[in-house]
Order: C-alpha cells, then sequence, then structure tokens
C-alpha cells in the first residue's frame, strides 16, 4: 500500500489509495514541521491517529513537508516514519516539491506556497531553482498566515484597531499579553499560533485598514519571491496553500498591476499528488 502526505507546519494531510478502486482515504495529523517536532512526538502523534491501523500494511510513503529543505530535516523526518511504519521504504521531500507537481501544467513556471509559511521557486518540470531564500516565521514568510497573523496582533495590543474591530477580536479570541507571550516565546510552534489569528483578517476583508494590509503584504511577497526570477513576467505564477487559497482575488489584483500571469491557484496540493503518484505506478507495471 501506498501512503501520500502533504505537510505544512499546521496540518499534515495523508491519503492512502486504494490498490483495486478508485477509492482514496483521507487522514490528517497535526504538520510534521521538523524544525518545530521531534521524532518521538511524530510517532506518539502517529499512535493516536488512525493510521495506526495500517501502520504494518503500508509498503512505500511519500512524505511532502514543509521545513525539509535540507538532508538533516528530511533525515529526521525519514527516520521517524521508518519507526513506525517498519516495512515501507521512505521518501521525504520538500513542500515547494508537492506544490510543484500539483500544480505542473507543462512549461516552465514560477511555483509559491502561501499557507502557514510562504516560499517560492522556479520550476522547470523537473528541477527546482530557489532564488529568494524562505527566511522562515521570524524574519520571513511574507504574505503568510504567521506574518498576518502578526500583523492583527501587533494592532490589537498597540491599540490600533478600529474600536468595532477591536471589541470584535477581543470577543473572539480573549487573549491577553500574557497568553500571547507564553504561545509566541514559551511553547512549540509559535509559528502555527500565530498564524490562527489569519481568519481574522479573511473574516473581515471588507475593512479598509485590512485590504491594505493584504495588498501590501501581498505585494511584498512578489517583490521579494516571484520578481526576484529573470523574466518573471512571461511565466506562469502557480500557487498552493490554504492563504492563496482565501486571497485569490488580492494576487489576481497585484499580479496585473505588475503584469504577471496567474496560473492556478490550489488549496491542498494531496489530490494531485495522489493522482501522479498512481501514474507512476502504473508506469512501472
Amino acid at each position: 500500500m501506498i501512503l501520500i502526505a502533504d505537510s505544512g507546519s499546521t496540518k499534515c494531510t495523508w491519503a492512502l489509495p486504494s490498490k483495486t478502486k478508485q477509492e482514496v482515504q483521507y487522514f490528517t495529523t497535526i504538520g510534521f514541521n521538523p524544525y518545530f517536532i521531534d521524532k518521538e512526538k511524530i510517532i506518539s502523534h502517529l499512535e493516536q491517529s488512525e493510521l495506526n491501523n495500517y501502520a504494518n500494511d503500508i509498503t512505500e510513503i511519500h512524505f511532502y513537508g514543509a521545513g525539509c529543505s535540507n538532508e538533516k530535516m528530511r533525515k529526521l523526518i525519514a527516520d521517524s516514519l521508518i519507526s513506525f511504519f517498519k516495512n515501507a521504504t521512505i521518501s521525504v521531500k520538500h513542500d515547494l516539491d508537492a506544490a510543484c507537481i500539483a500544480t505542473y501544467n507543462g512549461g516552465e513556471n514560477i511555483c509559491c506556497i502561501l499557507g502557514t509559511g510562504s516560499n517560492s521557486c522556479f520550476y522547470d518540470g523537473k528541477n527546482i531553482l530557489e532564488a529568494a531564500p524562505s527566511l522562515g516565521f521570524i524574519v520571513g514568510d511574507e504574505a503568510s498566515g504567521n506574518y498576518f497573523g502578526k500583523k492583527i496582533l501587533n494592532l490589537y495590543f498597540n491599540n490600533k484597531l478600529p474600536e468595532k474591530l477591536k471589541e470584535k477580536f477581543r470577543k473572539q479570541y480573549k487573549i491577553n499579553i500574557k497568553d500571547f507571550s507564553e504561545n509566541v516565546y514559551q511553547k512549540e510552534k509559535p509559528n502555527k499560533y500565530l498564524a490562527t489569528f489569519f481568519r481574522f483578517l479573511t473574516q473581515n476583508k471588507e475593512e479598509v485598514l485590512f485590504q491594505k494590509i493584504i495588498k501590501d503584504g501581498v505585494r511584498e511577497f512578489f517583490d521579494l519571491h516571484v520578481c526576484c526570477y529573470e523574466n518573471y513576467q512571461n511565466h506562469q505564477i502557480h500557487f498552493a496553500g490554504s492563504v492563496a487559497h482565501f486571497l485569490e482575488d488580492e494576487l489576481k489584483e497585484v499580479a496585473k498591476e505588475l503584469n504577471c500571469k496567474i496560473g492556478q491557484i490550489i488549496q491542498n496540493p494531496i489530490n494531485n499528488l495522489v493522482k501522479h503518484h498512481q501514474k507512476i505506478v502504473v508506469r512501472n507495471h
């Protein structure tokens, strides 16, 4: 049995295609970003998931994940998976690989991720070239969920939100400076915590202040992570991720301003990853 996983920092979606039927079972765990989780916790989460029922039946795993950009991080994930799925061969790749495969429709393109974090690359159909580094949630991650979450929290705690929005935010999240400090500076996965506030932005997109924050963030992403590629205006620009999905209109508006061509915008790559690996199985047989 083949198991395919697409993992961000917040959530990991697992797909288990049927051998004989055109059916796919889907499972969800927390995101396994190796920068924020260790082997022991990965195994613990897998043991508590429905995947535990299939641990001995899986023979092949293709894992695509945020944070899996170097050999050390990929090894952490691979070692964790092989300890749990003892009969499986393991392939671990970066989430940019997943985005490229899932959005590819022929020809060279620029492929971007806008989710809890953000990233981009130039993809020729086989090879990935990263021009602008992904500097993570503290320094980078422009236009990502945690990027926008930080913007909202900054405005809220500094009393810069309009009174109506401030009260709405207070009732919805019920947080204080102590809760904020603990979650960002003492607890695990601060990037995931920050990204939870992106929802408030999308729920109130009609607000002029939020429209400016969104547009400025998207423009900053294009400036750093799209315009860095040679002849960027001549290539389709694909996006994957939940933030890209919810900000589709804004992405298209900024792209139009910059004379860029938007290609596909998908929320979750997993379905296209399943089709990709099913084609490989058919070819090999």
